[in-house]
């Protein structure tokens, strides 16, 4: 059955925890509607809490994935999700996957590169703006993807860093792609597009950004890179969850030597690599190399 995925995320009541739990459970792909009842029946006798749909609204969910396939289609925007053997092998495995990825611009600059997240505060100072840039530069001339939130402060800069040497950067959005977040980043956004960079979310054309999605956002940087790098910011900012994502899904974590009392806390703690004055990666190269020697990857489900 085409586009399962986004099928059921479309019946009423059915969400993220239950689609993963409906795709880890399903022994053959549903033919039909009515195979995707009698799975949920199923799933029901091992948790009473499942709510089985009727068949007609499971009929009505397939039309409304299908609106938003034509949507997203008209928008220029694709769409990938766990079952398909090109999801991102690094994101698959992580805690609470994301089942379902929008894209726009270029995948292969997920896919078919070694990519480096390095996130900060909006409210970064001089020197850590600057320091954000830089960073973005010189891992992309090390031939890694940037990823970033294209948000104001940090995340701007590694992008607008990464760009200005040819590099390729992506930006993981809090909403549907046929919206920028912030607005003010709508030029930038733009750029990445026109320079062989992509912008990634895991939510459909027409959904707008809301707290919580931020936090759900920050879990995909880190799932999708092989390191973070915290650029500047404090215990308090957004970028603690990134930092506390990526300790979680056992990658490599990463600050510059700075006051900020988040860099102190990774410094103080021992919990990542330090990078000092003089930019030196070569520590970072040297743990990404040991880590993609050591990761198996595993095939999904056909």
């Amino acid at each position: 059955m085409n586009n399962l995925v986004l099928t059921l995320l479309s019946i009423n009541k059915v969400g993220k925890k239950t689609t993963t739990n409906f795709i880890e459970k399903m022994q053959n792909m549903p033919k039909n509607e009515a195979d995707i009842v009698d799975m949920f029946v199923n799933m029901k006798i091992d948790n009473n809490r499942i709510v089985v749909p009727k068949l007609e609204e499971v009929k009505i969910a397939r039309e409304k994935s299908q609106c938003i396939i034509r949507e997203s289609k008209i928008k220029s925007i694709k769409f990938v999700d766990i079952l398909s053997n090109n999801y991102p092998s690094h994101l698959r495995y992580i805690p609470n996957a994301p089942v379902i990825l929008f894209y726009k611009g270029n995948y292969e600059s997920i896919i078919n590169k070694d990519c480096v997240a390095v996130i900060g505060s909006r409210s970064a100072d001089e020197k850590g703006l600057k320091s954000s840039y830089r960073l973005g530069g010189i891992l992309s001339k090390e031939n890694y993807s940037i990823v970033s939130g294209l948000a104001l402060g940090c995340d701007e800069m590694a992008h607008k860093g990464c760009l200005d040497v040819g590099g390729s950067t992506i930006a993981v959005m809090p909403c549907g792609l046929d919206n920028v977040y912030p607005k003010e980043n709508y030029n930038l956004a733009e750029k990445i597009l026109n320079n062989k960079g992509c912008l990634i979310s895991e939510y459909p054309v027409g959904y707008k950004s809301f707290k919580n999605s931020f936090v759900e956002r920050d879990r995909i940087q880190s799932g999708l890179s092989l390191a973070t790098i915290v650029a500047q910011s404090d215990v308090n900012s957004g970028t603690m969850h990134t930092v506390n994502f990526t300790l979680e899904q056992n990658r490599i974590l990463a600050c510059l030597d700075m006051k900020s009392s988040l860099n102190r806390k990774i410094i103080d703690e021992n919990k990542g690599v330090v990078i000092g004055n003089d930019y030196d990666i070569s520590e970072i190269n040297k743990k990404i190399k040991e880590y993609k020697n050591n990761y198996i990857i595993r095939k999904p489900i056909n």
